[in-house]
C-alpha cells in the first residue's frame, strides 16, 4: 500500500557481539517476513553476525557504505533509517546518509543515554548540559551520546522507539513514540534440562546451587555484578554450596585488588558467541539480574532478561523496569533492591521450597510467551513505520496539491 515502508536500514552503535544487537537481529529477521528488505549497518566486524544465528538480512559496515554507497535489492536507497540509540557514532553516520538519500529517520532509546554519558566520563550531568557545544564536541567520544546533539537528533526524528516506557520522559513530546520490548530467539532459548556432563566439565559440585548471569561488566553496573560474586561467597561461607556461572567481558576492575575470594566459586567463560549462551545459562538453577531502582535501571530493559525467562528457570529481579509488569512469586522472584544479601535470601528461599521453584520456573516461561512475543514486537514496529510513512506521504501529497493550485492561480 502507498506509504508502506519497503527498505529498512538499522544503524547499530556496535557490532553483533552486544546484547542490544540481538534485538536488532530479531526485528530485522521478522520484518523481512513482513515484506521489508532489511539491512543492518555496524561500525565494524560485520562477520560477528554469524554468532547470532541464521540471518535473513544483509549486514554492512559503515566504511563499506562510505566507499560504495547503499542500495537495496530493488536498487533504491532506504525508506526508513532506524538509528539504534542517538550515540555519536550513529548520529554522524545517519547525517552522512542524509546527504545521499531521502528517508524517514527513527531513533531507538535503550537506556538513559545522558546519565550513561555522565557516569562514563565521571562528570555531573548538570555540568555537561551547561558546557559550550564546542567543548562537548572535544569531550564526547563516538560511543556515547552528546548531551546537545543527541537531543537535536531526537527532536528532528520522525519516530522514536523506546525499550521501556519511562524513557518517554527523555524523548521529545512532539515526536511519535512507541514502546518496543525485547524478546528471545525461540530457536536458541527454550526450556531444557540441566546438562550434568557440562557441569562436570566445569568442575561444578553436584550439590552446588548454580547461579547464572550473562553480561559484560562496565562502570555503570560494576557494583551490581560484584554483588553476584559476593552473594556466592556468602552462601558458601554459610554452608550452602553455590557457584556462579558467568559469560561476559570485564571492561573495568570491579572485584578489588585481591579477587581470589570472588573467583573461588565462579566459572568465568568470558565472551561467548550468542549461540552458546543458552547452553551456559542452562547450567543454572537460578538466573539473576542484580540491581535496584535508579536513574540507570529504571530506564533500561536488559535483553538478557527475556532470554532468562525463556529457559524456564526461576528468575530473580529488582523491582524496576520489566519487573514492574510481573508478579512476585508467580512470574519471578522480585525484591526492592537486589544486592548481595537479597540474592542470598532469594536463593535460600527458592531452593528450600520445591513448589515455589516449580512455580517460578513455569511462570517465567509463561510470562515470556504471553507478554514478550518477538512476532508481536515486529508487527508493532512495522505498523509504526507504516503509520508514520503514510502520514508523511499524505503531507507530501498535500504540499504538491497546494503547489499546483498556486501555479494555476498565478497570473
Amino acid at each position: 500500500p502507498k506509504g508502506c515502508p519497503t527498505n529498512v536500514l538499522f544503524v547499530h552503535h556496535k557490532d553483533f557481539t552486544t546484547g542490544s544487537a540481538t534485538q536488532v537481529f530479531g526485528l530485522a529477521n521478522s520484518l523481512n517476513k513482513l515484506g521489508c528488505d532489511c539491512l543492518v549497518a555496524v561500525p565494524n566486524n560485520k562477520h560477528t553476525l554469524s554468532a547470532l544465528g541464521e540471518a535473513h538480512f544483509r549486514a554492512v559496515e559503515f566504511e563499506e557504505v562510505r566507499k560504495q554507497g547503499l542500495s537495496f535489492r530493488d536498487g533504491r536507497g532506504p525508506d526508513i533509517v532506524h538509528g539504534w540509540t542517538p550515540r555519536e557514532i550513529v548520529r554522524r553516520f545517519c547525517r552522512l546518509l542524509r546527504n545521499q538519500h531521502s528517508f524517514l529517520q527513527f531513533v531507538h532509546l535503550e537506556n538513559n543515554e545522558w546519565s550513561n554519558t555522565a557516569k562514563t566520563l565521571g562528570r555531573q550531568l548538570g555540568e555537561l548540559q551547561t558546557m559550550a557545544i564546542s567543548d562537548l564536541d572535544c569531550l564526547i567520544p563516538a560511543d556515547l551520546s552528546h548531551p546537545q546533539r543527541a537531543a537535536t537528533f531526537l527532536e528532528e526524528a520522525d519516530g522514536i522507539t523506546l525499550v521501556i516506557e519511562p524513557l518517554r520522559e527523555l524523548a521529545p513530546a512532539s515526536v511519535p513514540a512507541i514502546e518496543l520490548w525485547p524478546s528471545a530467539d525461540p530457536n536458541l532459548f527454550f526450556p531444557r534440562t540441566i546438562d550434568t556432563a557440562l557441569r562436570s566439565k566445569y568442575r561444578i559440585a553436584l550439590n552446588s546451587t548454580v547461579l547464572g548471569y550473562a553480561g559484560d561488566t562496565h562502570p555503570a553496573n560494576a557494583n551490581e555484578v560484584r554483588s553476584l560474586y559476593l552473594a556466592v561467597a556468602i552462601l558458601n561461607r554459610e554452608g550452602h554450596p553455590a557457584t556462579l556461572v558467568r559469560a561476559g567481558r570485564d571492561t573495568c576492575p570491579f572485584l578489588g585488588p585481591d579477587d581470589s575470594w570472588a573467583r573461588l566459586h565462579a566459572v568465568e567463560l568470558g565472551y561467548l558467541p550468542h549461540k552458546q549462551i543458552p547452553d551456559v545459562l542452562g547450567l543454572a538453577d537460578i538466573l539473576v539480574q542484580p540491581g535496584a531502582p535508579n536513574d540507570c535501571n529504571d530506564y533500561r530493559f536488559p535483553t538478557k532478561v527475556p532470554e532468562y525467562l525463556a529457559l524456564g528457570r526461576p528468575v530473580v529481579l529488582p523491582a524496576t523496569s520489566i519487573a514492574l509488569h510481573m508478579r512476585h512469586l508467580q512470574d519471578a522472584y522480585i525484591v526492592p533492591k537486589l544486592d548481595a544479601l537479597a540474592i542470598v535470601d532469594a536463593v535460600r528461599t527458592i531452593t528450600a521450597d520445591v513448589a515455589l521453584y516449580r512455580q517460578l520456573a513455569s511462570g517465567a516461561r509463561a510470562f515470556l510467551d504471553k507478554r514478550l512475543s518477538r512476532n508481536a514486537s515486529s508487527r508493532s514496529l512495522f505498523d509504526f513505520y507504516r503509520t508514520i510513512s503514510e502520514a508523511d506521504s499524505h503531507r507530501r501529497d498535500e504540499r504538491q496539491t497546494i503547489g499546483k493550485r498556486t501555479v494555476q492561480a498565478a497570473p
